[in-house]
């Protein structure tokens, strides 16, 4: 299928990578809304892309997918409006910032019987983090009983547009960042069934904007598709120092009953170089990985779903359960530093009815 692509809202710089890989997939980019701050930058990319008003575009029978990267807290808006003209959608993270969006979001889904999509790229566009968690859910670590995520990233205090330090408008670090790890975790344990245990945020350095968070953590509680229980321990911030060499550090470790695997997604600090490794221990060695080879495939898988309402990508439920997680963590979030209780906390799903199995 080749799809016919519409972009409202730019406002992310993922919005590139999300276009780049649907074009590598045979899709045409065919029109989009002339708004937002990237519209120079991106009509200077894509000149065979038609500007046209919302209204329009909303009214275009022949458009397949709306794109949007707009400013984080307006983007459940656009992806209303296009589920509700027919269209699928698939939005930069976070795709909704409030419980409210995601209710709404789900029963559009549901009434429209259209996709709707959030790319976690630190997962889809990874060799190394993508193929650590094929890996794991293939058995090659045995049983996982925990999974350790960090998504480190360099704050760029002063290339950073308003509406980041806004929770209000950007939905909160754990919302935002902690969706890859999120992500991550479920489908590791392959199962949706997951809990917030406890989660926190707080501001330790960057004092210009003393409602921004810069540090979160969440922890997880969920089981393997045989019901073993899985414990996840994620962590986020903007605290990636200057020196790195990269935006951020990111990492992921699986340890199973029979062996782990560490995902480094951007560097090994003073080890090999370059990007995407992946280290595995098991029975028999320790040894690197070469994912050279792994496909970054996301688009066309996402494209055959959108055909047969298949879950290459991944399931439609899946997205809705990661965003669910992130919202509740942001909002039972304690104070950075604070006692955690250990009792587990009931996920909003609980009050919105969202789609989770």
């Amino acid at each position: 299928m080749n799809l016919r692509v519409a972009v409202v809202g730019m406002a992310h710089l993922h919005l590139f990578e999300l276009v780049q890989g649907l074009l590598d997939a045979g899709a045409e980019t065919v029109a989009h809304v002339p708004d937002g701050e990237l519209l120079d930058l991106y009509e200077g990319w894509r000149p065979d892309s038609r500007p046209v008003e919302l209204a329009e575009l909303l009214a275009d029978g022949n458009l397949d997918l709306i794109v949007t990267a707009g400013v984080p807290s307006e983007r459940a808006a656009v992806a209303l409006a296009a589920l509700e003209s027919g269209k699928h959608v698939l939005s930069v993270k976070p795709g909704v910032t409030t419980v409210d969006d995601l209710k709404r979001i789900t029963h559009a889904v549901e009434a429209s019987g259209r996709r709707w999509t959030v790319l976690f790229t630190e997962r889809f566009t990874n060799r190394a983090t993508s193929e650590a968690v094929r890996l794991a859910r293939s058995g090659a670590i045995g049983e996982v009983v925990h999974v350790i995520g960090a998504g480190p990233h360099t704050l760029n205090l002063e290339g950073r547009p308003d509406w980041f330090f806004d929770p209000s408008a950007s939905g909160g670090i754990l919302v935002d960042l902690a969706s890859h790890q999120v992500d991550q975790f479920l489908a590791i344990t392959g199962e949706l069934n997951a809990t917030v245990s406890h989660s926190s945020i707080g501001n330790v350095a960057c004092h210009e904007h003393p409602a921004f968070a810069d540090v979160g953590t969440i922890r997880l509680a969920g089981t393997t598709t045989h019901g073993s229980p899985v414990i996840g321990d994620h962590r986020v911030d903007l605290l990636s120092p200057a020196g790195l060499g990269c935006w951020g550090d990111v990492r992921l470790a699986i340890i199973g009953t029979e062996g782990t695997l560490e995902a480094r997604s951007n560097i090994d600090p003073a080890g090999a170089p370059g990007s995407e490794h992946l280290i595995l221990v098991d029975r028999e060695s320790t040894r690197r990985v070469d994912c050279s080879g792994v496909d970054v495939d996301w688009a066309g898988r996402l494209a055959a779903d959108l055909v047969d309402g298949g879950a290459r990508l991944m399931s439609q439920a899946h997205v809705l359960a990661v965003c669910d997680l992130t919202l509740t963590a942001q909002a039972r979030a304690n104070s950075w530093g604070a006692a955690q209780a250990d009792a587990r906390v009931t996920n909003a799903s609980a009050d919105i009815g969202t789609v989770r199995p």
